[in-house]
């Protein structure tokens, strides 16, 4: 897990789990279906390690998408944000604390 105080500035979570650790459950504490937040998560990924121009990252990433598993693909965006410079994992790090945090507006009805 990663605290707040490793530059997520405005995350309003305490604690950021790991991908694998936050995927490794079907779904969260307030009912969402984290597998469902996949697909949209990868693609920000993708889009942020192209605009990175970082071609081997997102190679890395498309061959663990189209592996089909879940965990190999939360692995994968794991070890791309352990290695990537500063600027590209705050900014992966910001789309992993939007993802937890995120609570769609029919959940938020429920609650």
């Amino acid at each position: 897990m990663s605290t707040n105080q490793h530059g997520i500035g405005e995350c309003k979570l305490d604690v950021v789990e790991s991908m694998e650790e936050y995927f490794s459950q079907e779904y969260g504490d307030n009912g969402t279906c984290r597998p469902c937040q996949l697909a949209p998560l990868a693609s920000l990924y993708l889009g942020a390690l192209e605009r990175a121009n970082d071609s081997k990252a997102a190679s890395d990433l498309s061959t663990a998408y189209d592996s089909g598993d879940i965990l190999t693909i939360a692995k994968a965006m794991d070890t791309i944000k352990a290695v990537a410079g500063q600027g590209l994992r705050q900014e992966l790090e910001k789309l992993d604390c939007f993802t937890q945090s995120y609570v769609a507006d029919h959940e938020e009805e429920a609650n």
